[in-house]
């Protein structure tokens, strides 16, 4: 992909999204001048994605939502979360964009630049839900050098380690603490001949992720306190290097590795091929189910913080209906709608402190994990140029640096200069 905005993408997004039809009173859209006060009405048009297309929860939601009151008549349209970035931003460059959507944060630079979300303050700072929402969350919604909220929080994952129990009692060595804990158990635990390896570097689809968390927790950092990019300083070269040594030095990532995308990794986890994981909480149903008492989950080694990304919701600059969108948008922010959302298939951490306290996550020793790393982690960057990044330039720039192609620094430079666009 050419580095360019978000809004000269939209000849890619001619995909047909799905509707989803949900009962309750209909009205027609119209600007409400009501604020946050609840007098709001009319139809509200929400995009969003699910990971698991079977699950109900969405469309239940809004049911209860729409048959809770008969002012505000919220309709689903539900898109593939690989179309959805094009499909969204091509219905705002033509003006046929939702009310509200469901929203990453890495997107959040490109589209507060092209001033498509509107601010969120005034709404937040009359809404009784504010003081719950845990404090350091809040920074998801912005971009760097700008105090304004433009997401509202909802639905949160941080980036921990799974591993094999057995796998490190044969190796005499206890779960991973550090990154050097990591490469070492990698080199003593990888045998091609035996086709047990050590980690998945994952360079395809969603390794970003995987490999933002190394490079935190190693110590790197994207950007500085002003929000300028620092992922090529010396340090995170350091960083990335080691990561790059799994693959090129120790060979300890399985074939395939260095473009695996989500199945193939999981696969290699669960099938004994690997020893350990680095993902989140949404793996950890699946990863119980297939190793019982042999899955080990701790925190990600090293001494930075882990990654966090929230996927939350926003409210579009071309709506005509906005009062009534932040009632919906709010609603599912709320207490017993987040318990309902983050217990479901399709949940994640929820993002409240009186949810965080129900005995669902208090009685988790793996949930626990997560929610305490959720207080330090760290969001990418909402910076113009992050999305790129993520979606596009990342894979091909790691897979280069495995190959040998390039240098962690000169792939570091890379990644810096794009993110800075």
């Amino acid at each position: 992909m050419q580095r360019r905005t978000l809004l000269k993408m939209a000849g890619l997004a001619g995909f047909a999204a799905l509707p989803i039809t949900v009962a309750g009173c209909g009205g027609s859209q119209t600007e409400s001048s009501a604020g946050a006060t609840g007098d709001a009405g009319g139809e509200v048009s929400y995009w969003f994605w699910q990971d698991d297309s079977t699950d109900t929860t969405w469309q239940d939601l809004a049911e209860q939502f729409n048959s809770s009151q008969d002012r505000i008549h919220v309709n689903l349209q539900t898109i593939p979360l690989a179309q959805y970035q094009d499909q969204l931003v091509s219905a705002l460059s033509s003006g046929t964009g939702p009310d509200a959507c469901r929203f990453k944060d890495w997107w959040l630079g490109q589209l507060v630049s092209q001033k498509a979300i509107d601010p969120l303050d005034d709404y937040v700072n009359s809404w009784d839900g504010k003081t719950d929402v845990v404090e350091g969350l809040w920074a998801t919604g912005k971009v760097p050098g700008d105090d304004t909220v433009y997401m509202l929080p909802h639905q949160f994952v941080t980036i921990y380690m799974y591993y094999r129990k057995s796998f490190f009692a044969e190796i005499d060595m206890d779960a991973p603490v550090s990154h050097e804990d990591v490469l070492a158990a990698s080199e003593k635990l990888t045998d091609a001949g035996a086709n047990r390896y050590g980690l998945d570097v994952r360079g395809g689809a969603g390794g970003q992720d995987q490999w933002a968390a190394w490079m935190l927790s190693g110590g790197a950092k994207m950007v500085d306190d002003s929000g300028q990019v620092i992922l090529n300083d010396s340090t995170a070269a350091k960083v990335n290097q080691d990561y790059l040594d799994i693959e090129s030095r120790l060979h300890a990532a399985p074939p395939g590795s260095i473009s695996a995308a989500f199945a193939q990794v999981t696969a290699n986890f669960q099938g004994g091929q690997t020893a350990m994981l680095i993902h989140h909480p949404g793996s950890l149903a699946a990863m119980r189910e297939a190793l019982g008492d042999d899955l080990g989950v701790v925190k990600m080694p090293g001494d930075g913080p882990t990654l966090g990304t929230m996927s939350g919701n926003v409210l579009l600059s071309s709506s005509q209906n906005k009062d009534a969108a932040w009632e919906w948008m709010s609603w599912l922010s709320s207490k017993e709608p987040m318990l309902t959302m983050s217990k479901s298939a399709q949940g994640q951490l929820p993002v409240l402190t009186s949810s965080r306290e129900d005995e669902f996550y208090q009685s988790d020793e793996a949930l626990q994990v997560a929610l305490q790393a959720q207080e330090t982690a760290v969001s990418w960057p909402a910076l113009p140029g992050t999305s790129n990044v993520a979606n596009a330039t990342w894979s091909p720039a790691i897979q280069a640096a495995f190959l040998g192609q390039t240098t962690s620094q000169e792939m570091l430079d890379q990644l810096a200069s794009d993110m800075s666009k």
